[in-house]
């Protein structure tokens, strides 16, 4: 009888854990990824237009709990001057060898760290980092939110340099105008469940 009643009262309990546990699929719903950098002339940004972001995360209460999958594809055409450049546009597509190589990408291996504050969790993940062709392991910091229709916030930056990609920062005009080595890439991104 005691076992019964043991039995009665935990099962809700597991039920119920495993519902705030729940480990759920996000896909993309809306983002805003640029890359950045500067020049001897003048500052340079491109917006990706064409993004796809894949998740499987476990959550507590709304709070980041765990990261089983996550992926980004970007299509390297889909890299767009912010300044309704069409000669910009050809030259960063030229420099990431985007006919040979037209997809962007990051793949998460791990998470290397976590730190929650307030209703926002950072996390620092491992993955590889694939940009014309080269792969590098790359880490990311990634800040979670969940936002209260149950859609999940992800944001963050990093800078990377361009020649550990084997790309070469382009110059221009006879070598008047070069472009620096080092870029930043800036991420805001909601993703939904699916």
């Amino acid at each position: 009888m005691l076992h019964k009643l043991s039995t009665a009262l935990l099962l809700p309990l597991l039920l119920m854990t495993g519902v705030l546990n729940a480990q759920t699929k996000f896909s993309t719903k809306s983002y805003q990824i640029t890359v950045g950098g500067t020049s001897t002339m003048h500052d340079w940004t491109s917006k990706a237009t064409a993004v796809t972001v894949t998740g499987d995360f476990a959550f507590n209460n709304g709070m980041l709990e765990k990261i089983n999958s996550a992926s980004v594809k970007i299509d390297a055409v889909s890299l767009k001057s912010t300044k309704n450049s069409d000669l910009m546009d050809e030259r960063t597509h030229s420099t990431i060898k985007a006919d040979k190589y037209p997809s962007i990408s990051y793949v998460f291996t791990k998470v290397a760290s976590t730190q929650t504050s307030g209703g926002e969790t950072t996390v620092t993940v491992n993955g590889n980092l694939t940009i014309a062709g080269v792969t590098k392991p790359t880490d990311l910091v990634l800040k979670f939110k969940t936002l209260p229709n149950g859609d999940v916030e992800v944001k963050g930056s990093r800078k990377i340099l361009m020649s550990s990609h084997g790309i070469k920062p382009p110059s221009f005009m006879l070598g008047a105008m070069k472009v620096a080595d080092e870029i930043t890439i800036t991420y805001d991104v909601i993703l939904k469940k699916i």
